[in-house]
């Protein structure tokens, strides 16, 4: 009896901390945010997109300000696992209604990389029209973990300078 509630007991143990690693690696090895920029005058509309590279992809992928392409373990400096400053990307685009200005700035959720979301690393965005925030400050994941929504698309329109956000469940995301 009690060498089979040992066993259950050791069972379940390697179970849970391999469940841990898994679902940890699952988010820290598999996840590499990329975030394009893309201001386009002809169409009047400024464009963010929020999407995740995956299936090898993000082995060779060059991320360029030339193409507005970011990653915003970019954005992080790291030393000894732990994330010890941050910066941010600034871009502008004159549209018919404002010159809009873009602030990308990274989402820590963990300043150690070894601990509990340490090893995701998210994109938030602050848009400006004329100087003046029209849109604070908005984490593209407000959570690392749990059912909340992903913002993958912002889109301004000149025109009617309208914001447009789109949003995806956790699950469509990753």
């Amino acid at each position: 009896m009690l060498l089979k509630i040992t066993s259950k007991i050791i069972l379940l143990t390697s179970l849970f901390w391999a469940s841990s690693f898994y679902t940890s690696s699952v988010f820290a090895k598999d996840s590499y945010p990329l975030i394009t920029y893309k201001c386009d005058i002809a169409k009047d509309t400024l464009l963010v997109t929020n999407t995740l590279l995956k299936d090898g992809k993000e082995k060779n992928f060059k991320y360029s300000d030339a193409d507005g392409t970011y990653t915003p373990w970019d954005m992080v400096k790291i030393e000894n696992n732990k994330i010890i400053d941050s910066s941010l990307i600034r871009k502008e685009c004159k549209l018919s209604s404002a010159n809009y200005t873009i602030i990308l700035e990274p989402q820590i959720f963990n300043n150690d990389l070894a601990g509990f979301c340490g090893a995701v690393v998210s994109t938030a965005i602050t848009i400006l029209a004329n100087d003046e925030v029209i849109k604070e400050r908005k984490a593209f994941e407000f959570h690392c973990s749990g059912n909340t929504k992903i913002i993958t698309g912002v889109k301004i329109i000149g025109k009617t300078g309208k914001i447009k956000i789109r949003e995806v469940p956790r699950y469509k995301y990753y």
